[in-house]
């Protein structure tokens, strides 16, 4: 009997496909043992036992909200408790009722862009961009601009030259996306002079800015963050995104936004399908309300010590021909080769070494970047890190990298 050919049944509508780099899989641990790939939680300040007196709290008090379906924009208790860290760690002054919850904050992000982005709408990122948000714009079809960044983040005058641009063709874009602390893959901060420049362009030229802060909790050292671009937002064009994730646990994938007042005539219109389940929402409500502050501490404390060794291994088994990031949180460290290497092509020799990462290419619309690569230093032992460096290192001199 002849089996059915699905292929030929997928929606006109159905995402696109996108080119993913040979061998790598979001599931890593599967095959690898040093996986510099993805900004897993850390698991080993991972709380098992207050996580699990959360959860007893949490269906001890709340399992009647269980038995029926959750408020549309998530678990009321929670959106009040981030309006609240909010103003008390990121100074940001927040309406609960502007707060929805999400799956992770690419189940925000995906809401967002299917509610505003069609096929060959413009959106504008920074030089390297998340390659999550990267990849949901290219399977819509967007036209997706790089902006050039430097390590005071996105640099506005190009970008106002480029809007300049846009303009004299009769377009505009529809969105500018952002991740203005530890940015994913850099690992940069944007200034204050850029976040006031940026907030002034967007006003100017009416153009809504995405602020990803999935990284605002992992700040290790150096200086205070930076206000958040929300906060010098006087004209309603900033949305705001946060997660989670990264902080209590990837499986949890629970994230949010926070929209501007003058955007919430718009939260009909939102696909509630993203809305993370009312059990883990409730979950996270009661860890964080009993365990946040020590819990940020000891994965800051953890984070640095790995941190400091990748830098340490980097320092010692890469030449002089690379340099890298030293970012003062967040997960990752972005590194440049010589121009002639090609981490793409090098992947799947580092997998067969039991090391995955990230090549410079995942990150960019058109695919440029191969002599750069982004490592995360979240999910192995500091042991582990070094083992790690050591045979990438090995890997990259076979393949004739540092030349």
């Amino acid at each position: 009997m002849k089996k059915l050919d699905y292929s030929s049944l997928i929606s006109k509508n159905a995402p696109l496909p996108i080119e993913s780099p040979p061998g790598l899989s979001m599931d890593g641990s599967k095959k690898s043992k040093y996986i510099f790939s993805i900004t897993y939680t850390n698991p080993h300040t991972f709380q098992k036992n207050k996580m699990s007196d959360a959860l007893n709290t949490a269906i001890n008090k709340e399992w009647n909200t269980l038995t029926k379906y959750p408020d549309i924009q998530g678990y009321p208790k929670l959106r009040n408790l981030i309006s609240n860290n909010l103003q008390l760690y990121r100074k940001l002054t927040v309406n609960p009722e502007l707060v929805f919850l999400s799956s992770g904050a690419g189940g925000a992000i995906k809401t967002i862009l299917d509610t505003f982005i069609d096929s060959g709408d413009i959106v504008l990122v920074e030089e390297f961009t998340y390659l999550g948000t990267l990849n949901m714009l290219l399977a819509k079809g967007a036209k997706v601009i790089h902006i050039p960044t430097d390590q005071y983040g996105i640099e506005t005058e190009k970008l106002e030259n480029t809007l300049k641009d846009l303009k004299l063709k009769n377009t505009l874009p529809k969105l500018i996306c952002t991740i203005p602390v530890y940015q994913n893959p850099m690992g940069i901060t944007m200034s204050l002079g850029r976040k006031k420049s940026l907030i002034k362009l967007s006003e100017k030229y009416q153009i809504p800015i995405i602020e990803n802060e999935s990284y605002a909790d992992f700040r290790i050292d150096g200086p205070n963050l930076p206000p958040t671009l929300m906060s010098l937002d006087t004209a309603g064009t900033v949305i705001y995104v946060s997660a989670y994730t990264k902080l209590l646990g990837c499986g949890l994938r629970l994230g949010y936004a926070v929209l501007p007042a003058n955007m919430q005539n718009v939260l009909s219109r939102f696909d509630s399908g993203n809305s993370p389940s009312q059990l883990a929402s409730i979950l996270v409500y009661e860890f964080l309300k009993n365990y946040r502050n020590e819990h940020v501490v000891s994965t800051a404390d953890s984070l640095k010590i790995k941190r400091d060794t990748m830098l340490k291994a980097l320092e010692k088994y890469f030449p002089k021909t690379c340099s890298w990031s030293k970012p003062n949180g967040g997960m990752m460290i972005w590194l440049k080769l010589p121009s002639n290497a090609n981490t793409w092509t090098a992947l799947p020799h580092a997998i067969k070494n039991s090391v995955e990462y990230n090549p410079g290419p995942q990150f960019h619309a058109g695919k440029s970047g191969k002599n750069f690569l982004r490592l995360t230093y979240s999910y192995n032992s500091a042991d582990e890190i070094q083992e790690g460096i050591k045979i990438l290192s090995e890997v990259f001199d076979q393949e004739e990298m540092f030349k």
